[in-house]
């Protein structure tokens, strides 16, 4: 990582002042510029030295690029495995260049698990880390050893703002949080609804962004509702019902629950045995648990990303900056979110719910 900064495509382009298409079609002799834009691309080529080829040359002579992917541990069917997925997708898609990914996985409610393997990901000194935001401080504590290492950061699924990374690609958590307030609330004037939280230790607070994107829409439109939190077990569905019938006894007039992450489904059983008609429910993510219980009635809407999608655009897009030598398009690459309701989920193609389509390649082009 200390060799000497190679010129891109993109350098010429932001020197000439023109885009990287056009800087393509000079390079190639392809479709219609200019004369006065022609010459303005290749003098910015002269100027920074620029090869075409530079690039395929530094790959023939170059060791394979490594990158680690530091996440959280995951079971088949959660989140984190989509995600795995999305990696495996992105590394099909580069398989041109020589990248390997190497992963290291953590316990997200055990502060130390992530510590030790963050040390681990620095004594394999790979040309790039791509995490995610659970553990706030000791992330920031990791990104400025791999800042002093000369070791270039990406997230995926959430970015930690200050800590120099080079590449961010997903759902913007606050408007996702603030889209899951609206439509919790936006058909009657809500006085009391429940945010129902996971019990986590260690201080760990992955959502913390989403949730401040729910406070702030109700701040802006409900400044008058009560935000009652319930923290559920995650591995015990009896502690979990009992948690939640003692919530009720205390709170009997709530009829509105927001799940601040992708396991609503974990309320699932609950749902089932405590029918109510005036009850309303918010979760996120369309992972296939979370899509039963929208079949099923019991969760009103889910506020869902293209989870696989998430991993396949950061891998790619961190690889080309390596490549590149640091120089990149756009840092925040935000993706949209979608709204799901049982009365459009069977328009919402299958391919769509695990964001790649029917051949296994990408829906959108990098």
């Amino acid at each position: 990582m200390s060799e000497k900064k190679v010129p891109t495509i993109y350098d010429v382009a932001r020197r000439a002042g023109v885009a990287r298409a056009t800087v393509d079609r000079v390079i190639y002799k392809r479709g219609i510029v200019s004369s006065e834009t022609r010459s303005k691309v290749l003098r910015a080529i002269d100027e920074l030295g620029y090869s075409a080829n530079i690039n395929a040359s530094r790959l023939a002579s170059k060791r394979t690029i490594v990158i680690a992917v530091l996440i959280p541990r995951f079971r088949e069917g959660d989140y984190w495995s989509v995600i795995y997925k999305g990696f495996s997708e992105g590394a099909s898609a580069i398989k041109v260049y020589d990248v390997r990914t190497e992963f290291f996985l953590y316990d997200q409610d055990n502060v130390e698990s992530f510590r030790n393997e963050s040390r681990k990901v620095l004594q394999n000194h790979p040309d790039g880390v791509i995490t995610n935001v659970v553990f706030a401080d000791e992330l920031r504590l990791f990104a400025a050893s791999l800042a002093a290492a000369d070791i270039p950061l990406a997230y995926v699924d959430q970015k930690l703002d200050g800590t120099g990374y080079q590449v961010y690609c997903g759902a913007d958590p606050a408007e996702g949080g603030f889209l899951s307030a609206f439509l919790l609330t936006h058909r009657t004037k809500v006085r009391e609804m429940a945010m129902v939280r996971l019990k986590r230790d260690n201080g760990a607070n992955p959502n913390k962004v989403r949730r401040e994107g729910i406070m702030r829409y109700l701040d802006e439109h409900l400044p008058g509702c009560q935000v009652h939190t319930v923290f559920v077990p995650q591995n015990d569905p009896e502690l979990l019902a009992n948690t939640m019938d003692d919530f009720m006894k205390e709170h009997p007039g709530i009829h509105h629950f927001l799940m601040s992450n992708s396991r609503v489904y974990l309320l699932g059983d609950w749902l089932r045995s405590h029918p109510d008609p005036e009850r309303s429910v918010v979760g996120f993510d369309d992972l296939d648990r979370n899509i039963t219980l929208l079949r099923e009635g019991l969760v009103e809407y889910l506020v869902v990303r293209h989870i696989p999608m998430q991993s396949y655009y950061t891998l790619s897009r961190f690889t080309h900056n390596i490549i590149g030598g640091g120089s990149r398009q756009e840092r925040d690459l935000f993706m949209h979110n979608d709204i799901l309701h049982r009365y459009n989920l069977n328009n919402y193609k299958e391919s769509e719910l695990h964001g790649v389509n029917a051949s296994g390649h990408s829906q959108a082009q990098l």
